[in-house]
């Protein structure tokens, strides 16, 4: 199917999109659009490269439909691709015409850890996983969820971890884990929302006087 796809996109997350490291770490102030980009970035990625499936993530499944699935799907009307993809809140998933998938899970609880061995894909292997509000997990969520990531790939495929946060406390393992070592398996991404070049002016104004009037907040 011919389709012409629209994306609005900012240029400070352009090579973040291109990378192509194990884990991508994204910190990104209010407003900074790292999310809504990310989002984007999914949906292009899973109708172009056929055999790639996205479990995307947040601590609570709740929040993740609140959130991350909400913003997936406003992506997929925003870039004019609904006729590519299926879209069932009670699964709840995602599936693009080519069969690429996106499964929605949390992983606070037993249960909601257990469904995670249960993700499977009837076409191609689950390559990706977003992990929205990223400080929300632990790492030894994190440790379960890499350990998804296995198999040999056709050519041109990866497998990639992203996740994306507001900033971060000092004392939090996602900081000493990927920003206090060198790893060539990471790409580090910081972003506030001067490089949102799509934020409203009014918000603009209120992100600058905040700074002005906290700026440790």
């Amino acid at each position: 199917m011919a389709t012409t796809i629209t994306v609005r996109a900012n240029r400070a997350f352009k090579p973040v999109h291109g990378s192509r490291e194990r884990y991508v770490v994204i910190k990104g102030g209010a407003g900074s659009g790292k999310s809504c980009d990310t989002a984007q970035m999914y949906i292009v990625r899973l109708m172009m490269d056929k055999g790639r499936n996205l479990l995307a993530m947040r601590k609570n499944k709740n929040a993740c439909m609140d959130s991350v699935f909400a913003e997936l799907e406003s992506a997929i009307d925003r870039m004019g691709v609904g006729a590519w993809w299926r879209i069932s809140r009670s699964v709840p998933e995602m599936q693009c015409i080519n069969g690429n998938r996106i499964a929605f899970r949390g992983m606070h609880g037993k249960a909601q850890r257990e469904s995670i061995k249960s993700v499977t894909f009837s076409s191609g292997s689950l390559t990706d996983i977003w992990l929205e509000e990223a400080t929300e997990f632990t790492k030894e969520d994190v440790d379960i969820l890499d350990d998804r990531l296995r198999g040999e790939l056709p050519e041109g495929l990866f497998y990639q971890i992203k996740l994306t946060f507001n900033p971060v406390s000092a004392n939090h393992w996602i900081k000493k884990y990927f920003f206090d070592r060198e790893d060539d398996n990471v790409y580090l991404h910081h972003s506030t929302y001067l490089d949102n070049r799509f934020i409203d002016p009014a918000y603009s104004r209120r992100m600058k006087r905040r700074r002005e009037t906290d700026p440790e907040g």
